[in-house]
């Protein structure tokens, strides 16, 4: 069973924006990496033009949690757990990635 058009173009209209703003979300974090770091960010929305919607909000957790683990351990007391936890989090992340770009069908 088809979808009406009207729903198609609504679901094509919401699906455009929320990868708009993902990619904004994306290149602000790309922003302030710039801003505190000296050397160049590997942050930003450039290499995931391409990526769905889906794999696009793993991303930005996974810079989220990247940030924090840049932070120094000592930085804030318990630090050290969010790290911890973090970089399992992180792993978790890079496993659904490869899953969903192995699931993705290719055209």
């Amino acid at each position: 069973m088809d979808a009406p058009e009207e729903e198609l173009r609504e679901a094509n209209r919401i699906g455009a924006l929320v990868r708009k703003k993902l990619f904004e979300i994306m290149d602000l974090q790309g922003d302030i990496d710039t801003l505190i770091r000296d050397k160049p960010t590997p942050f930003g929305s450039g290499p995931f033009k391409n990526c769905r919607p889906e794999n696009l909000q793993w991303v930005v957790a996974m810079t989220a949690i990247h940030f924090i683990l840049l932070e120094p351990a000592s930085l804030v007391n318990g630090n050290e757990e969010v790290h911890a936890v973090g970089k399992k989090l992180i792993d978790l992340i890079v496993s659904q990635l490869n899953l969903l770009r192995e699931t993705e069908p290719q055209g």
